[in-house]
């Protein structure tokens, strides 16, 4: 019967001790289940290239739809092109994000207009062999609260400010006003734009080496002389190579109207740029 006792209380032991080597086992499991470094690391940055397709509209000194000027269309502006695009995200507190963001666009042409074209008080006739370009610069910064957040996920929104500089010309030989002769002319659009904004992004990973990304900015205001809108949209996936290395592909849709109503200036831009963006990125 003592013999009996001891064995049952051996079994018990070694039951209990299973048990409990088991539970520390999924504790330790759960502990080391890691997330994907853009839900947790403080600072993440992406470089990379931008293949944007581009349609850029203008009008100087004019206030009708048919006042815009397609420079893709009139100039013969190449379709796509590649250029540096980075951004910058810093996690500056538990449920804070400061981001920032730039790409630049630009061409030129020399082309001989198939349509008539006027640009302030300039008339360009068919024919006429003109040189135009635009370049715009684009700056984002933006400032965002989490709203939801977990093991695999992060959802959050926030408030921003686009900020563009943006210049575009035509010049050849044209007619001002009613003359009668050619005259060498150029005309040109230079300004900075700020255009703020709300935004909310989403974040979905479901291991520490894959994450589905998508970000949504939108802007519609009109104050006195001033008006604009503006939708950013980037969708992405992202791979993580190392512990704070990885890569993303992204697609970039960019679009934004912006129209100033002047006594010495009135203009107006439309203008929009997609396509895919490829960058590496980095993390600490």
């Amino acid at each position: 019967m003592r013999h009996l006792l001891l064995l049952i209380v051996i079994i018990v032991i070694n039951i209990k001790f299973s048990f409990a080597q088991k539970n520390d086992s999924l504790v330790s499991n759960k502990v080391v289940q890691k997330k994907h470094p853009i839900l947790t690391d403080k600072f993440y940055f992406n470089a990379g290239l931008f293949l944007p397709s581009k349609t850029v509209k203008a009008a100087l000194n004019g206030s009708s739809e048919n006042d815009l000027i397609n420079f893709t269309e009139a100039f013969n502006f190449n379709q796509q092109e590649t250029t540096f695009a980075g951004n910058f995200s810093w996690r500056f507190a538990r449920k804070w994000h400061l981001g920032t963001e730039y790409f630049s666009v630009k061409n030129s042409n020399r082309w001989s207009i198939e349509e008539e074209l006027n640009w302030e008080d300039v008339t360009y006739r068919v024919g006429a062999s003109l040189e135009a370009g635009f370049r715009i610069n684009m700056y984002r910064i933006f400032i965002g609260h989490l709203i939801s957040t977990g093991q695999k996920h992060e959802f959050g929104g926030g408030l921003g400010v686009h900020a563009m500089d943006i210049r575009t010309f035509i010049e050849g030989e044209g007619y001002l006003d009613d003359a009668l002769e050619a005259s060498f002319e150029r005309r040109t659009i230079d300004l900075t734009a700020p255009l703020p904004n709300i935004g909310v992004w989403y974040y979905f990973a479901p291991s520490d080496k894959w994450a589905l990304t998508t970000r949504i900015d939108w802007f519609a205001l009109t104050i006195g002389e001033y008006s604009g809108s503006l939708w950013n949209i980037a969708p992405g996936i992202k791979y993580q190579i190392f512990d704070s290395l990885g890569l993303s592909l992204n697609y970039r849709y960019f679009r934004t109207t912006v129209k100033l109503d002047k006594r010495n200036f009135d203009g107006r831009l439309d203008l929009i740029f997609q396509g895919p963006l490829f960058t590496i990125s980095g993390n600490f």
